[in-house]
């Protein structure tokens, strides 16, 4: 039984948390096992603290890990800890060179859910993986955090709490925002919903942007700590989004995700789980989904009118059916929903 496991994740933040669904069944199979993560920088402040992973070692191929000199040194790196499983979520030839048993990506049908792929490397080797998904384990301490920004911003527990995030990596992915502003507008004013605004770090002019289009001020989240990102996510009752990091960070922390899809492919990416939902136009421009594959953003046109298709109402139609077939009770929360 293996007694170090190193598992290759990713460097973006999404696919990062995508690959947490792993351990779950990993630490049932090898309850003994001590499992480390390789991931990239950006999500390495994300899983460094993560109470189901034992460590985390950092793969920087645009600094120390560039180029073959980089690879060498990383592998270097990685025969010295001795581990003894290798599993390869990232289809990297630098895991089958660090002296330990290798478990690889399966091949076939391409056109499936990440998640689907990843526990078919564990499935291979016969462990059952029932129930697997992505999932972040929040600490007290993080979850205070939470609590105390909500209760200083006067959220009551009786509140509707909506999570919006207008933003993300990729330009063709973004949802105009004058239509995040009017779906806020709608919720605010209905529901009497309080509005947690996200933003990255390069994403306040945007955030700002929003903000002023909302008759009623919302709460503006201005954090660059992903786990505290996580947690005030995790008290939301819906967090809307495009195709982002933070979209599957809120569906690892359990919250219904409304998710807006044009210019990606929702059957690799989109949130994993039968609660979430995905919001799509409806039109087909013939290249769409043209990200993965098909010369992403090869238009030139700046912008996805796939996308930008989608409907106020339908999104409003999505969140009020998130809030009706939960009743309203996702991490404790309770409000009524007046129609």
């Amino acid at each position: 039984m293996p007694k170090k496991i190193l598992v290759f994740s990713f460097s973006f933040i999404g696919d990062a948390v995508l690959s947490t669904a792993v351990i779950q069944p990993l630490h049932k199979y090898f309850p003994d096992a001590h499992i480390t993560f390789l991931v990239g920088p950006q999500a390495s402040d994300l899983l460094a603290t993560e109470p189901n992973i034992d460590a985390v070692i950092v793969y920087d191929n645009r600094g120390e890990h560039a180029g073959w000199k980089g690879r060498l040194r990383l592998i270097k790196t990685l025969r010295v800890d001795k581990f003894d499983l290798v599993v390869n979520l990232r289809d990297s030839l630098t895991a089958r060179c660090i002296g330990a048993e290798h478990w690889g990506m399966v091949r076939g049908e391409s056109n499936r859910h990440a998640v689907t792929r990843y526990l078919e490397v564990l499935q291979r080797h016969g462990i059952d993986t029932t129930d697997a998904h992505p999932h972040l384990q929040l600490t007290e301490a993080e979850q205070a955090m939470a609590y105390s920004f909500l209760s200083e911003a006067d959220v009551t527990s009786k509140r509707l709490l909506i999570g919006m995030h207008p933003g993300g990596n990729w330009v063709y992915k973004l949802w105009d925002v004058e239509k995040y502003a009017l779906v806020a507008n709608a919720l605010s004013k209905e529901q009497n919903a309080a509005i947690l605004l996200f933003a990255g770090p390069n994403e306040r002019a945007l955030q700002t942007q929003v903000s002023e289009m909302m008759d009623i001020p919302p709460i503006l989240v201005q954090t660059e700590n992903l786990r505290h990102l996580a947690a005030l996510i995790s008290n939301c009752n819906v967090y809307i989004g495009n195709d982002t990091g933070p979209m599957h960070i809120a569906a690892a922390v359990d919250t219904p995700v409304v998710a807006l899809f044009g210019s990606t492919n929702h059957i690799r990416s989109g949130p994993y789980g039968e609660k979430h939902r995905v919001v799509q136009s409806g039109i087909d421009l013939g290249c769409n989904p043209c990200h993965p594959g098909r010369h992403p953003g090869g238009c030139g046109a700046g912008s996805c009118e796939v996308i930008a298709g989608i409907t106020v109402e339908q999104v409003l139609a999505a969140v009020k059916r998130h809030i009706i077939l939960s009743n309203l009770s996702h991490v404790g929360r309770e409000c009524n929903l007046l129609d």
